[in-house]
C-alpha cells in the first residue's frame, strides 16, 4: 500500500450501494475487512471484534472505519472512539441505534410518544401510562419495522412476559399519515433535505405500497422541516446523512425514529435518479472524514416516488417486473430481495421496486393499480409521466 493511501476497515454486509460508493474512493483508500468470524454478533463491539481490530491496527494501521448498515454502526462508533478516527463516535452512534437512548435524548426536544423499557412496563406498571390502551413493542435496536408489534396493553404485557431480552414499549399513535425526511447535514446542521410520505403507515403494509415526495404546497411541510432541523441538530454530529420518521394523527406531528444513514429499500437509488443526489457517497465520505462535495443536481419533479411490489392481500401476484418497466412515468425498476410469490417479513421486503417521476396524484394511483393488477398493465393512460 502506498504511503499516501488510507487503509479503511469495513464492517457489515457487502451492500451493493455501499460498495459502489467505496469504489469512488478507490484511488486514495484501501478497504479491508477483519478475518472471517471476527464480526460475529457485529452489532456490538464484542471481544472477538475488538481483538481482531487491535491486531489489524498493530500490524497495518487503518485510518477510518466504514459501517455499511445500521447493524454495525455502533461497533464502528466504538472503534472510532477507541482509536480517535473520523466519523460518528460511540456516543453519537448509540443515540441513533439504541431506541431507548434515542427517546431519552430527543423526547424533550420534539413531540414524542411516551416510552418505557419492557422491565419497568411489566413490573412497575408506570403511572404515566395508565391512560394508554395500545402500545408498540419493538427491539431496542433494529430497522425496517423488524419484529415491531402494535397491540393492546394487556396483550402486550402477556406477550412480553413470555419473551427473553429487553424491549422498548411505546405509546401507540393513531397514525393517519406517516412521513420521512431524508438528506444531509454539515457541521451539525441540515444542508439539504427532501420530505416524503408513505401511502399508508409502515405497520399497515399488506401488499404493494410506496412513498412519494411531499408536494411543495402541503401545509405540513414547514412543521416537518422545522422538526427535522431540531432532531438532527440535537444529535451534535458533524457531517453525514439522515433519515427521520414522523407520525401524524390528524392534529399532532410526533417524532418516530432517526437514523444517521441512508434509508433502505432502494431509497438512495430513488434520490439518485430523481435529484442526482448521491446519498450513499455522502454517507461513506463522512465516515472517511473527507468532503464529498454533496449536492443534488436538480429538484425532484412533482409527483415522484417509489412503489415496492409484493403479493396482493388476496394472494395474487403483482405485475411482472419486466412489464412494470414499460408503464408510463416509470424511470427505473430495481431488483427486490424476495422471490416472486414470497410474503414479506418486514416493511423493506419486496419482489421489485418501481421508481416513478413527474406523475399527477391520479397518475400515481393508476400506476399502483397497474402494478397490483393480475392481468395486463391496467388502466394507465399514456403520457402521465416524464418517462417514455
Amino acid at each position: 500500500m502506498s504511503e499516501s493511501r488510507t487503509r479503511v476497515l469495513v464492517l457489515g454486509r457487502d451492500k451493493e450501494w455501499a460498495r459502489r460508493a467505496m469504489e469512488t474512493f478507490s484511488e486514495t483508500h484501501d478497504f479491508v475487512r477483519l478475518p472471517a468470524g471476527a464480526e460475529r454478533n457485529g452489532s456490538l463491539p464484542g471481544p472477538d471484534l475488538l481483538r481482531a481490530a487491535d491486531e489489524l491496527m498493530a500490524r497495518r494501521p487503518f485510518g477510518a472505519v466504514v459501517a455499511t448498515s445500521e447493524s454495525t454502526m455502533l461497533a464502528a462508533g466504538f472503534l472510532r472512539s477507541q482509536y480517535g478516527l473520523p466519523g460518528l463516535d460511540y456516543t453519537q452512534s448509540l443515540l441513533v441505534t439504541n431506541k431507548w437512548r434515542m427517546r431519552g435524548r430527543l423526547g424533550s426536544v420534539v413531540p414524542s410518544p411516551r416510552a418505557w423499557l419492557s422491565g419497568r412496563f411489566l413490573a412497575d406498571r408506570p403511572e404515566d401510562g395508565t391512560d394508554v390502551t395500545e402500545v408498540v413493542v419493538k427491539p431496542i435496536a433494529s430497522s425496517a419495522s423488524r419484529d415491531v408489534r402494535r397491540m393492546p396493553v394487556d396483550e402486550a404485557r402477556a406477550w412480553l412476559a413470555g419473551q427473553d431480552g429487553l424491549w422498548l414499549v411505546e405509546e401507540a399513535v393513531a397514525v393517519e399519515r406517516e412521513f420521512h425526511s431524508d438528506g444531509a447535514f454539515h457541521d451539525g446542521r441540515v444542508s439539504w433535505l427532501v420530505i416524503s410520505e408513505y401511502d399508508r403507515p409502515a405497520l399497515q403494509t399488506a401488499g404493494t405500497w410506496g412513498t412519494s415526495f411531499l408536494r411543495r404546497a402541503d401545509p405540513l411541510r414547514p412543521r416537518l422541516t422545522g422538526l427535522t432541523h431540531r432532531v438532527v441538530e440535537e444529535l451534535g454530529a458533524g457531517d453525514g446523512v439522515f433519515h427521520v420518521e414522523f407520525l401524524y394523527d390528524g392534529a399532532r406531528l410526533t417524532f418516530g425514529e432517526v437514523g444517521l444513514r441512508p434509508a433502505g429499500a432502494g431509497w438512495g437509488e430513488l434520490l439518485r435518479v430523481t435529484t442526482g443526489a448521491d446519498i450513499w457517497g455522502a454517507f461513506v465520505a463522512a465516515q472517511l472524514g473527507v468532503d464529498s462535495g454533496f449536492a443534488p443536481l436538480r429538484p425532484a419533479a412533482e409527483t415522484s416516488g417509489m412503489l415496492w411490489a409484493r403479493p396482493n392481500p388476496d394472494g395474487s401476484l403483482p405485475l411482472p417486473a419486466s412489464q412494470a418497466g414499460r408503464l408510463p412515468g416509470v424511470v427505473l425498476v430495481g431488483e427486490g430481495n424476495r422471490t416472486r410469490g414470497a410474503g414479506p417479513a418486514n416493511s423493506c421486503d419486496f419482489e421489485y421496486r418501481v421508481c416513478f417521476e413527474g406523475l399527477t396524484p391520479e397518475g400515481v394511483d393508476r400506476l399502483r393499480a397497474a402494478v397490483t393488477a393480475t392481468s395486463g398493465a391496467g388502466p394507465v393512460a399514456a403520457g402521465i409521466g416524464t418517462a417514455e
